[in-house]
């Protein structure tokens, strides 16, 4: 296939040089390869096949030439084959022409849709001869069709992952029905090491199929269901790779799972599971003696449990909060939060992850240090160098937070005051997050108010109060709430005035980081402005100003060198001295000396 008929002009000079005829023909050479698709190498061929799927190599390339219908048929460069609905009307032909006489070529095989993985095994069949394919991935197949598939590919000597996601319609025909391995297929699957299982299963039919996988290190099941049968005889397990399991929806009661856990998991790494309702769950002392004696080797757990917020007996009170915060979950580095959503709340427990409040220690990669800076840069130290960054400072923290999600603004009323109140007093949150478009002044002093041990808060946005224009008996509360809060840092995701930081720093006069998302230049103005008048009597401790940008670009930093300076003419003594300016993907942070 001849992409460019004509040659481009040489530049050499005619010569009987020897050098410059060998120089000649090395270019005319290159300039073959450039111009003659047929003429490059295998290796970029391979390079190129890589982009294409099979069938379309095997239409496009196996004619064109002996070369390139040798490449295409006899390589053994592996093959990943992905047939969908699309497919149906070639299927026969890709089977015959592709898939069966480069079977010992497949690597993976994904089958999407019923019509597709009836048809495939109409017209081929899965035996020993697969004999590099890893991984096969079945979505859309008939519950009465699984046995039969389990019979083909336990022939299979190195199959290592297999997904399976049941076609809808078939699942619920019979709810009754269950899925069982016989015990002649069991040392046939002794090679997988990664399953799916991407519908309904119940801890009778999980035993079964893990009964068949001793090698399995990575397990994932969409929805683990309970069963009404009782195990009649006990099934050994020996799971002694298995290090990830996740379950999507974990509709069993705790005691089900606790004797399923004990029987696999000594070794589990990481595990991740969702429940909901059975209050059981939510006894962390049960999860403590659970995790220590059957999972000692555990490193992350990711747990929710989602609870309908009509029912005010399952509210967080201390002991609850005390029992997911105590110094086991600590030495963890695991974290508690409560989320107040819509229509239900959800305990939370995750791997400590750095925080927006968390930035203490910043990729110095790109830094502006004024030049009085510059003396004293190896004695500088600003209050946030904490070592919270540190593990065993993570390790001694103990880390809760409340949450509240999206709301429509008639939920902002006193009943949610009300019917959080008992939490709000019981428990010792140090972290709060409201993510409502707009949250009533008011009703956020007396959250504060309940909420003694904060350290720290975020808020997505806030109506545009001026501090002078709030009634009396607000401005009376916030001034109290002032006095008692401790909390030090705060962020705001969408700043309209700067009167917003005004109200902020006079509610939280200890703040010592404040995070905002600052767009235009006039905000940035009138944002310095304000902190440098209020630094040294309503915000004294505040020396860290972080802007969130989509991208922390160097005209950002420009006009904050820009507006500093011109703010130092009137004020050279006070205004942000020896400051720096740190700039990463996403953040600037601008630090100064108190």
């Amino acid at each position: 296939m001849d992409l460019n008929c004509s040659k481009r002009p040489f530049n050499f000079n005619y010569s009987t040089d020897v050098e410059t005829k060998r120089l000649r023909k090395t270019s005319d050479e290159k300039n073959s390869v450039i111009t003659r698709f047929e003429h490059l190498s295998n290796e970029l061929l391979y390079e190129i096949f890589d982009y294409l799927d099979p069938y379309e190599i095997y239409e496009a390339f196996s004619k064109l030439n002996i070369r390139l219908h040798n490449l295409v048929i006899f390589s053994s460069l592996p093959l990943n084959i992905n047939l969908s609905s699309k497919s149906i009307s070639t299927l026969e032909h890709r089977c015959r022409h592709v898939i069966i006489p480069n079977k010992h070529r497949i690597l993976s095989l994904h089958l999407n849709g019923y019509l597709i993985i009836r048809d495939f095994f109409t017209h081929c069949n899965i035996d020993a001869s697969f004999n590099r394919l890893e991984s096969v991935v079945l979505n859309g197949l008939s519950e009465y069709k699984v046995m039969m598939i389990l019979f083909y590919l336990n022939a299979l000597p190195r199959l290592f992952s297999l997904t399976i996601e049941m076609h809808d319609d078939s699942f619920f025909k019979d709810e009754e029905s269950e899925i069982s391995i016989p015990i002649s297929i069991n040392e046939r699957f002794s090679t997988i090491e990664h399953l799916v299982i991407n519908h309904d299963c119940n801890i009778n039919e999980l035993t079964s199929i893990l009964s068949h996988t001793p090698h399995l290190r990575h397990l994932t099941c969409k929805n683990l269901t309970e069963t009404e049968e009782t195990i009649k005889t006990v099934v050994l397990l020996k799971l002694v790779d298995l290090k990830y399991v996740c379950f999507g929806q974990c509709n069993i009661e705790f005691d089900e799972l606790e004797v399923f856990i004990k029987r696999i998991c000594s070794q589990l790494q990481i595990w991740r599971l969702k429940t909901e309702c059975k209050t059981a769950y939510l006894d962390g002392n049960r999860w403590k003696r659970l995790i220590r004696r059957h999972m000692p080797q555990l490193r992350e757990f990711h747990f929710d449990h989602h609870v309908d917020n009509d029912d005010m007996d399952i509210l967080p009170d201390r002991e609850s909060i005390d029992q997911f915060t105590s110094k086991f979950w600590t030495e963890q580095q695991w974290f508690f939060e409560f989320k107040n959503e819509a229509a239900q709340y959800v305990y939370s427990i995750h791997p400590y992850r750095e925080r927006w409040y968390d930035y203490c220690e910043h990729d110095r990669n790109d830094v502006y240090v004024n030049e009085s800076m510059l003396q004293q840069r190896s004695t500088y130290l600003d209050i946030f160098r904490q070592q919270a960054t540190t593990n065993a400072c993570r390790s001694s923290i103990s880390r809760s937070q409340f949450t509240i999600g999206f709301y429509p603004p008639d939920f902002w009323n006193l009943s949610f005051i009300d019917d959080m109140k008992f939490s709000f007093l019981e428990a010792q949150f140090n972290h709060l997050s409201i993510q409502c478009r707009e949250t009533p002044v008011d009703l956020l002093i007396e959250i504060i108010h309940l909420l003694p041990q904060l350290k720290s808060l975020e808020l997505s946005s806030l109506p545009l109060a001026h501090v002078s224009s709030l009634p009396a008996e607000t401005t009376g509360m916030l001034l109290l709430v002032s006095i008692t809060n401790e909390i030090t840092r705060v962020k705001l995701n969408k700043m309209g005035e700067v009167e917003q930081i005004h109200l902020l720093m006079n509610l939280c006069p200890r703040m010592q980081y404040l995070e905002i998302e600052c767009v235009t230049y006039v905000d940035l103005e009138n944002l310095l402005g304000s902190i440098l008048m209020n630094n040294s009597t309503c915000v004294p401790y505040l020396c860290c100003l972080s802007i969130c940008t989509f991208d922390a670009h160097e005209k950002i930093t420009q006009q904050l060198n820009a507006i500093i300076d011109f703010e130092r003419l009137s004020d050279p003594e006070r205004a942000f001295c020896d400051y720096t300016i740190q700039r990463t993907h996403s953040r600037i942070f601008l630090r100064w000396k108190l």
